[in-house]
């Protein structure tokens, strides 16, 4: 018998929850999130696309700094090494020694 009366008092029904829950600090503290979280400027929604937008813009900086890297590798390899100098000026402007002929064949592709 003892057992069901404390089941009873644990259990509250919906109006019970109700009207405990009618006091103004209750209402107080749900102005408060529903202003931070849907009324305020920088409100949630804000934040996780301010937040996506610096992840995407670290990715970025992340490639152009290994790209600026690849360069100045690239660019420091064409100022000291004769033969990637040649390389490229052969390949990418066509130029060519005195006693040489170059033919160009194009691929359909």
């Amino acid at each position: 018998m003892l057992l069901l009366q404390a089941e009873k008092n644990i259990i509250m029904t919906f109006k019970e929850v109700l009207l405990k829950l009618h006091n103004r600090y209750v209402y107080a503290t749900v102005a408060f999130l529903v202003i931070i979280l849907f009324v305020d400027p920088f409100n949630l929604f804000e934040q996780i696309k301010l937040q996506n937008s610096l992840y995407d813009q670290q990715q970025q900086i992340e490639y152009y700094e290994k790209e600026l890297s690849e360069s100045k590798q690239y660019l420091d390899k064409l100022k000291n090494d004769t033969a990637t100098m040649e390389k490229v000026a052969r390949e990418q402007y066509l130029m060519k020694r005195d006693n040489e002929v170059v033919y160009l064949i194009e691929t359909q592709e």
